[in-house]
């Protein structure tokens, strides 16, 4: 019997470090990505809570919180493909998994977007931030 729970343990820690590290990894090079804004030809959507913006934002990211996304999903995801006007979009929010949620509504109404994982490795890779909403 203990062996067994031993490997449930094993599993459960494999499914976490998955879901965590390597499934919402970023899927684009972050200052790439913000050349393709910089060239009008991106747009940054933070999907992160009240609270975790106002730490801060990418300059120039466009503010989809995920709560007000689920209230009235085709509303919204319909509003941030309007937002896009056809140009790529890269979502982020604290650790990815948020934004891979997002990335999938989009998917799924036909538009396609990219997952850029966390906020803090976008600062890490130098990305320029502007204050979040007050």
């Amino acid at each position: 019997m203990k062996k067994l729970s031993n490997y449930a343990l094993i599993a459960f820690l494999g499914f976490l470090i998955f879901n965590f590290f390597i499934k919402n990894k970023a899927e684009a090079d972050a200052k790439s990505s913000y050349d393709s804004y910089l060239a009008g030809k991106a747009l940054f959507i933070d999907v992160r809570e009240e609270g975790e913006v106002r730490d801060g934002m990418i300059k120039g990211a466009l503010w989809f919180p995920l709560s007000k996304i689920e209230q009235n999903k085709k509303a919204e995801i319909s509003r941030l493909q309007d937002a896009s006007s056809g140009k790529e979009i890269f979502i982020y929010c604290k650790s990815g998994n948020r934004a891979n949620k997002v990335k999938e509504y989009l998917v799924e109404a036909g538009s396609k977007s990219l997952n850029m994982g966390g906020f803090s490795s976008l600062v890490n890779d130098s990305l320029p931030t502007q204050p979040g909403p007050q």
